[in-house]
């Protein structure tokens, strides 16, 4: 079972969603072939393939060391009461249920992969001042790997 930040961080990648529902699967994604796209990137290349301009001299050795964790992704249960109330959580994945990793949460940054009917894409959120998650870059995957 995910614990309730990695659910807070889940609940702040959608915040600024139009979608009036969210449908996310039930389960974590475990580390899949496509992942690994990340495990090949340069943190200097994150400027040009992921538009990530995050200007915190931390934030390469965090990046580094979830390249290193992320290949341990497993599959965790998502506790739809730790949701918001926009969240319906899924038994059976489908074409417009989306999937998330569990979110590695590294100092003040947290990564998870989400697999999506738009696409693929790596999203990095940062905590803020007050406690709060916000996104700080995603970077989305060729259409190749998907």
């Amino acid at each position: 079972m995910l614990k309730k930040e990695q659910h807070l961080v889940i609940n702040s990648i959608f915040k600024y969603s139009s979608e009036k529902q969210i449908k996310l699967y039930k389960k974590t994604l475990e580390y899949e072939s496509w992942m690994g796209f990340i495990k090949t990137t340069n943190f200097e290349d994150l400027e040009v393939i992921g538009n990530c301009l995050i200007k915190d001299s931390e934030f390469e050795k965090e990046f580094n060391e979830f390249k290193n964790v992320m290949v341990n992704l497993g599959s965790k249960k998502i506790n739809s009461k730790e949701l918001d109330s926009k969240f319906k959580v899924k038994i059976i994945p489908s074409k417009n249920v989306s999937a998330i990793s569990e979110p590695i949460i590294i100092n003040e940054y947290s990564f998870q992969f989400i697999k999506s009917f738009y696409g693929r894409a790596l999203n990095v959120q940062k905590k803020n001042d007050q406690g709060n998650w916000d996104y700080a870059c995603g970077i989305y995957f060729p259409i190749d790997l998907q």
